[in-house]
């Protein structure tokens, strides 16, 4: 049983038995991404960032162990990955391509840039924000793109406390990027949730963390 979201029904997030794969046998996988609500994902930046033509060669970078780790998580997701380091050195493309490998088996994927998370989150329909708040604590596989770079009120650092403390309960498949190299430091939250995130994410038993060190590839 897993929760699936259809597009073209008002985003109404339902209970499902064999959704993801009866949809994947049904499907192309271009079909199967215009008409899925897989976040953020699109057809470009699935083409754009793959694990093909992520380039590992920069000189004094540790990419390929971030290349590595993030390849085996999206064959045998276990725990999660925590993909950390400054802009620019392709912590997005790594999600991205996990993305991509789960979605040509038409497996289940959620990609969120934070901020359009809890954006989404404000806006839906009185009716319907808890449902959606369910879908991402329950949904298989989550990728939460660039933590931290949310505006933090009240009510955005307690929805994210209970995303990340949901799902570290339940150990479920997470990909979380940030750009705080130093979470301790840079992560801005208020103290009290702030050590209870913090300590999910450096949690060594649950959470596989790589800092990126590269040059800005932008750049």
């Amino acid at each position: 049983m897993g929760w699936i979201s259809l597009k073209d029904d008002n985003y109404k997030y339902v209970v499902c038995n064999k959704c993801e794969k009866e949809s994947g046998d049904r499907n192309k996988y271009e079909d199967y991404v215009n008409n899925k609500d897989l976040g953020d994902i699109t057809l470009s930046m699935l083409k754009k960032m793959t694990f093909k033509n992520f380039k590992t060669t920069q000189q004094d970078s540790n990419l390929s162990d971030a290349k590595i780790a993030s390849t085996n998580f999206s064959n045998d997701p276990k725990g999660w990955l925590l993909l950390t380091g400054a802009t620019g050195v392709g912590k997005t493309h790594l999600a991205v391509a996990i993305a991509g490998n789960r979605i040509r088996d038409f497996k289940p994927i959620y990609f969120g840039f934070l901020p359009n998370i809890l954006e989404k989150l404000r806006n839906f329909n009185n009716n319907q924000p808890d449902n959606y708040f369910n879908f991402l604590v329950e949904h298989p596989f989550l990728i939460i793109d660039d933590l931290g770079s949310q505006t933090n009120t009240t009510w955005a650092e307690e929805k994210i406390y209970q995303l990340i403390v949901s799902r570290h309960n339940n150990a479920l498949p997470t990909v979380i990027t940030t750009r705080a190299t130093e979470l301790k430091d840079e992560l801005s939250f208020n103290p009290h949730i702030k050590d209870a995130i913090l300590s999910r994410l450096i949690d060594r038993k649950l959470v596989d963390q790589h800092l990126m060190s590269a040059k800005d590839f932008r750049v």
